[in-house]
């Protein structure tokens, strides 16, 4: 007989350990994180890409490695600027249509800024476009034709920015370091990339006036007071608009649009957003040019960060009464020149370095004083005007007033350009300072009424 045979029991299978290192969810970790990481790479090289395209177009004279962004990011040398050792960097600000425009190479906008670096000052001086001004190798013309000349022969001026610059130099006896240039449809390009700015109109402006995109035409411009949202096309408008306000108001206003650009750009939206980085990096590169080299270009900005923004000394260089120069017509067409002579630009070198002095000492220009006597005493007119002229003052008229006044004033007759002259000359004589935007007579910058109070010192 056969028995059967008790089969061993096998025993209980044991759960095995859970090693969270090897499950499957350690995995997805694992690849999110490299999925991460090879996105912000991709990001950075994407941004560090355009960023070195960009700055390898925007510097005019390429110094190879100086036009990387290695260069941009390496370290901070304080010291690597021209002009800094000297206590002042000048940089020209050229303003252009550009491309496929009329009349591109034109300079619309002339500016020169200058760093005060023992004050932490920044002056700006206006330069009108059509002073007329000899243009190194091409003869006498207006100012703003000295780019267009530059860009005709490279190979013997350098460019248009560096004969730009050298024009400058020779009219206003100062160094220019530096250049940029941009054309206006970076300007409009760069503000829309922004997604426009914000800009508080003090007031209305009408503009009957504007050139239209051809040039021959016009676009006429109107803006109300308050508060706007601009975008590119009219923050231009907004910025270049002269026709029915003064060149001041118009630089003023350029100002107002950078700083708010400036504003736009250090937002936590735009800083954050790579997308809108490289558009700008982009518009960069395609409208701005400057002979900066990318390690200066990152010193020029470290040092803006440092300077005065809120108080800028703004000169604008015009025909106003008692100014330095003085317009003209003829078969050069419409033109400026110094009111000491065509080629005399001394009084505008003055003016150039001396930008970061008290005005009086600054502009150093004769004013037209006119003396009138309206106390009743004969002979106080004559005397007073040789007291002032012995004090260095130029008389140009002494007269009897048309009516007797109790007081003595003394008036600036140029709305404000003369108000340190008229003031000191008030306090000089115990009189009352008052300002006017003219005087009855002609040809006037400063008018002295002597009247019944004046004593003789």
């Amino acid at each position: 007989m056969y028995r059967n045979k008790v089969q061993p029991v096998p025993p209980p299978v044991m759960p095995k350990e859970i090693r969270i290192s090897g499950s499957r969810t350690s995995k997805i970790v694992k690849w999110f994180v490299l999925t991460f990481l090879i996105i912000g790479l991709g990001i950075g090289s994407w941004i560090g890409y355009t960023a070195n395209s960009a700055l390898k177009k925007i510097t005019d004279d390429s110094g190879g490695n100086n036009s990387s962004l290695f260069s941009f990011l390496g370290d901070f040398d304080s010291n690597n600027l021209k002009g800094k050792a000297q206590g002042r960097t000048n940089v020209l600000l050229l303003g252009m249509g550009g491309k496929n425009h009329p009349g591109g190479t034109l300079t619309d906008t002339m500016i020169v800024l200058s760093i005060n670096y023992s004050e932490k000052k920044i002056g700006l001086i206006s330069v009108p476009r059509d002073l007329w001004v000899p243009i190194p190798g091409f003869g006498s013309a207006k100012i703003n034709e000295a780019y267009a000349d530059g860009e005709k022969n490279k190979k013997t001026t350098g460019g248009g920015g560096t004969l730009a610059s050298r024009t400058v130099e020779n009219v206003f006896g100062i160094p220019i370091h530096y250049y940029v240039i941009a054309d206006f449809e970076g300007f409009k390009k760069a503000v829309d990339t922004l997604g426009g700015v914000d800009i508080y109109v003090e007031k209305a402006i009408y503009d009957p006036f504007y050139p239209a995109a051809n040039m021959i035409n016009y676009d006429p411009f109107r803006i109300d007071a308050g508060q706007h949202h601009m975008d590119g096309a009219l923050a231009l408008k907004y910025a270049r608009s002269r026709e029915t306000t003064s060149d001041f108001d118009r630089s003023r206003r350029q100002q107002q649009v950078m700083n708010a650009m400036k504003d736009k750009i250090f937002s936590l939206g735009f800083v954050s957003n790579p997308k809108k980085i490289t558009d700008m990096l982009n518009v960069l590169g395609d409208h701005v040019r400057t002979n900066m080299q990318s390690g200066e270009m990152r010193t020029f900005w470290e040092v803006m960060k440092t300077l005065d923004t809120e108080n800028i000394i703004n000169k604008v260089l015009d025909t106003s009464t008692g100014g330095p120069l003085i317009s003209s017509s003829d078969s050069r067409g419409f033109y400026i020149y110094p009111r000491k002579g065509l080629t005399n630009f001394s009084e505008l070198q003055t003016i150039a370095k001396n930008i970061f002095l008290d005005q009086d000492v600054a502009i150093p220009v004769a004013a037209r004083i006119e003396v009138l006597n309206a106390s009743g005493k004969q002979g106080q007119a004559t005397s007073v005007s040789k007291e002032l002229e012995a004090l260095g003052y130029t008389i140009t008229k002494v007269s009897n007033a048309a009516k007797y006044s109790s007081q003595t004033y003394v008036y600036d007759c140029t709305d404000g350009l003369n108000l340190a002259k008229a003031k000191k000359i008030a306090a000089e004589l115990g009189a009352t300072y008052q300002s006017k935007s003219s005087c009855d007579s002609s040809g006037i910058d400063i008018q002295v009424i002597i009247g019944q109070d004046y004593q003789a010192r």
